[in-house]
């Protein structure tokens, strides 16, 4: 399913660190192109916002079976440019302008404060990154920012193009069991290289997110 989302950041009042509110589309009507959302302008966003920066995520398909979310702001609908979306989680950032630029460091983690699951069926195809310490991050979404035309007919053989550090490994398996839903108010969220950006959740456990937002 086509989705992408927005992150509007405001400056911490000390440091280099910022804030973000998140604005996605999944669970509303698919009423936008890739196109649409790509002709968006971060700046003109950033001032309708009254941020001070807007990161563009986007645009994406949906991986998962199904998804529930908790929402914010009472669940109102927000027009982007015509992109309707809702508000569902926040992120903090330590360094902005690292996280904007070309610099931000792959395969780190950032946590994101929401309340989300991702469903994944017995049967489904699942494509995961697991880390040197075992954790197992599970692709929710792929992005179609750098490579327009990524698609999840692509996504077998999405290993041989990610540059991955020493110790990590990329892997496509059938589930044999669903995994557990497991519903938190913090997940994470970690960059990786290609800008393949894979929101994910864990086999077990704890919420993940893994790759390089656009």
């Amino acid at each position: 399913m086509p989705h992408a989302e927005i992150i509007v950041f405001t400056k911490d009042a000390d440091g280099p660190g910022a804030t973000g509110v998140v604005y996605n589309t999944l669970g509303l009507p698919v009423d936008f192109t890739d196109e649409q959302f790509r002709a968006l302008n971060p700046a003109a966003l950033a001032a309708e916002f009254h941020g001070d920066a807007v990161w563009m995520n986007g645009p994406r398909r949906a991986l998962m079976d199904a998804a529930t979310a908790e929402l914010r702001d009472a669940g109102r609908v927000t027009s982007v440019e015509g992109i309707a979306m809702h508000t569902v989680a926040d992120i903090h950032v330590p360094d902005l302008q690292m996280f904007l630029s070309a610099k931000r460091p792959p395969y780190t983690q950032f946590t994101v404060g929401r309340t989300t699951q991702w469903l994944f069926r017995k049967g489904s195809e699942i494509h995961e990154l697991v880390s040197p310490e075992g954790h197992q991050y599970v692709m929710q979404s792929l992005s179609r920012h750098v490579d327009p035309d990524l698609n999840v007919e692509q996504l077998p053989t999405l290993g041989e193009r990610l540059q991955l550090p020493e110790g990590w490994q990329y892997h496509v398996r059938t589930l044999e069991e669903p995994p557990r839903p497991a519903p938190h108010s913090s997940h994470h969220w970690t960059p990786a290289g290609a800008s393949r950006s894979c929101r994910a959740r864990p086999t077990t456990g704890r919420l993940r997110q893994f790759g390089e937002p656009g």
